[in-house]
């Protein structure tokens, strides 16, 4: 039977080069049942991520984390198709229809079809949304930052890298 040891990392104290007692094992279970603590932590974060933003974020600035996302992916191109962001946030496409009818009643973006394909519609960054990131930016990469700060710069690259991955593996089992 394989197992899986989740262990705590000893850390440093207040006082220089002293640190706390060895690692003491958090878990020892079979690989099956160490898959369900896995899970259960991806969902506690996966519940937890949307109250932190929801509570740092969005109350103060009147968007949500999809709007912030959608607005943040058009900073990196020019313009983009409905199913373009649809496909790179993973929503639907009623989905990123009602994000982009709140951000243009905000006047953050706007729509113009393709003229020479007028099933497709683009979507652009308005000025206004461009200087509503410009100010909004900093404060959201701070807030990010500090909530993130309990990680280090390897661990986040370390966690970034995994998250994509079981992302990806979980794309191709839904596609199967």
């Amino acid at each position: 039977m394989r197992y899986i040891y989740a262990v705590e990392k000893p850390e440093k104290t207040a006082k220089v080069g002293h640190r706390k007692p060895p690692p003491t094992v958090i878990f020892v279970a079979p690989k099956a049942v160490a898959s369900l603590y896995v899970a259960a932590s991806i969902g506690r974060l996966s519940a937890l991520f949307p109250r932190w933003m929801s509570k740092k974020v969005e109350s103060q600035y009147d968007v949500t984390s999809s709007q912030l996302m959608l607005m943040f992916l058009l900073t990196q191109s020019e313009k983009m198709t409905m199913g373009q962001l649809a496909e790179m946030l993973d929503l639907t496409p009623r989905a990123i229809t009602g994000i982009v009818d709140a951000l243009t009643k905000k006047k953050f973006v706007f729509r113009n079809q393709d003229l020479s394909d007028h099933r497709i519609t683009w979507i652009f960054l308005s000025p206004q949304g461009k200087s509503f990131l410009k100010t909004a930016r900093p404060d959201i990469a701070t807030k990010l930052g500090s909530l993130l700060s309990v990680l280090t710069r390897k661990e986040q690259v370390e966690l970034v890298r995994l998250i994509e991955k079981l992302t990806d593996h979980m794309k191709e089992q839904i596609d199967e």
